[in-house]
């Protein structure tokens, strides 16, 4: 079996001298690469033109790699083609040769303008295997497109926990909170929560390794109690989960059922409970009461207690942690995720209903 492995982004150069070295994370493309014992295939390779590249801005696809990718998989042979997001699948499935097999992850498969475009161009035909990165997406997208459990599955993303894990035990009374990342985030509502809170300090760190935009909070006030702070390398940013009390991951209700799924794991890779929104996909990446506290989204108030109720309770901080460490090993680890989608791309190859 050969099989290409298609990532929607740019390899930084001597990543892979950082992985050696303990200073970031693995890369899910590149260890998936070496598992499959196959080449990727990312934005490296591609020239980008301005005005396809504002385009494809725009479109949110990756016209230029499917057809990079179309062509290397018809001249080189491969069986399967395992595409890491839509932004290239959706694309590449009008362009893929019809004999080479095609796994693709959904990351926003709620989107109803990515439904509209795959129902009216039939788009669904062209994929063995769909995984969306939530039970509650695979739900979706199966009654959405009409497909059945063996062509949309759920595969939640995955996090490194040999390099999210805490080099010791959380005493509970670390000095702040904190939130980090971007995409589709709720900072006005945490904000106005952290007002209610005027003894409790809050970082926030707003930024992203895959994404360039405004983060929400440049037209809020912020309370004394709030600071910005710089995002930083991934080495750094695993120093910052740990010296937090626990991490708050505020979402925007849309149809991104899982955004800050990312945070929300490593944060519990290292050892912090997580006060998050509750999102249909979100909320299958922590454990209600057990691993972190699920709000309503837009609710400063609820919010707002969740958060001063975990920090009041020191006890519960520390076993809330100590239980999400446990649950990120035993189930989100990127070696399961490997297992899971090197039996998918098999499944895929193995088929005998290829459109």
């Amino acid at each position: 079996m050969r099989a290409l492995v298609v990532a929607t982004n740019t390899t930084p150069p001597g990543l892979s001298d950082e992985v050696r070295a303990g200073r970031h994370q693995r890369i899910d493309y590149l260890e998936l690469a070496q598992r499959l014992g196959t080449t990727h295939h990312d934005y490296n390779a591609l020239r980008f033109h301005r005005l396809m590249q504002w385009f494809e801005n725009l479109s949110r696809f990756d016209i230029c790699q499917a057809m990079a990718v179309a062509r290397l998989a018809k001249r080189g042979s491969y069986d399967v083609v395992v595409s890491l997001s839509e932004r290239v699948g959706i694309p590449l499935a009008l362009l893929l040769d019809r004999r080479i097999r095609h796994v693709v992850i959904f990351h926003h498969g709620m989107s109803r303008q990515k439904l509209r475009l795959i129902k009216a161009l039939k788009l669904q035909r062209r994929w063995d295997v769909i995984a969306a990165i939530s039970c509650a997406e695979a739900d979706g997208m199966r009654n959405a497109l009409g497909l059945d459990e063996q062509r949309v599955v759920a595969l939640h993303t995955p996090v490194d926990v040999d390099f999210y894990k805490p080099s010791q035990p959380s005493t509970g009374r670390e000095a702040f909170i904190q939130s980090l990342g971007l995409s589709h985030r709720d900072y006005p509502t945490l904000i106005r929560a952290m007002r209610r809170l005027p003894y409790i300090p809050c970082h926030l760190r707003v930024g992203s390794t895959w994404v360039t935009r405004r983060g929400g909070h440049e037209k809020e006030m912020l309370p004394p109690n709030v600071t910005l702070q710089p995002f930083v390398h991934p080495g750094v940013l695993r120093q910052c989960y740990e010296e937090s009390r626990f991490i708050v991951v505020p979402i925007r209700a849309s149809t991104q059922w899982s955004a800050g799924c990312t945070s929300v794991q490593a944060a519990q890779a290292m050892g912090k409970p997580v006060v998050a929104t509750r999102r249909p996909g979100l909320r299958e990446y922590l454990i209600d009461g057990e691993t972190g506290v699920l709000v309503e989204p837009g609710d400063d108030r609820g919010m707002a207690e969740a958060i001063e109720a975990l920090w009041n309770d020191l006890q519960r901080v520390v076993r809330m942690g100590r239980r999400a460490r446990e649950w990120m090993a035993s189930n989100h680890s990127l070696d399961q995720w490997l297992d899971r989608v090197e039996a998918l791309v098999q499944q895929a190859v193995c088929s005998t209903s290829h459109l």
